[in-house]
């Protein structure tokens, strides 16, 4: 593995790397529900990896609840993934995808695709009545205290 500078690796114990794996700085990986990358894959600079999600389509509180839903990353062999991309929990990529410059990606990349950020889409809703209860009991989400 090499190392352009410093990067953040959360639940390190889920990550694993192949051989002559670059990463770039200023990353952000969290390995929560397991991410995996294949050999000689090119990871560029302030790449960010999320392999899990919050509860939050019906959530016991809101915005989300303290379940995580856990959805690996599996990153295929060969990959370039440029600067600022953003891979969603539960992603695939396969052997030499190209991810653009940005992009968010999410679901299967199919091998050898070149991807670039599509336009906004609206991808599905909350249950608005459950969100409504929620919203009349004052349930929300308490983030943990970082003291």
């Amino acid at each position: 593995m090499d190392l352009e500078g410093k990067i953040m690796v959360i639940h390190a114990d889920r990550l694993t790397l192949g051989r002559n794996v670059h990463i770039g700085k200023d990353a952000y990986f969290n390995c929560r529900g397991g991410v995996t990358i294949g050999d000689h894959t090119i990871i560029s600079r302030r790449v960010t990896i999320y392999s899990y999600d919050h509860n939050f389509k019906k959530p016991s509180c809101l915005p989300f609840d303290e379940n995580a839903v856990n959805k690996p990353v599996n990153i295929g062999r060969y990959v370039w993934i440029g600067m600022g991309v953003t891979i969603a929990p539960g992603t695939k990529i396969g052997d030499g995808a190209v991810l653009g410059l940005s992009a968010v990606v999410s679901g299967d990349i199919p091998e050898n695709a070149i991807i670039v950020s599509p336009q906004m889409r609206i991808v599905g809703y909350r249950d608005k009545d459950h969100t409504n209860q929620l919203v009349d009991k004052a349930k929300f989400y308490k983030y943990p205290s970082q003291d």
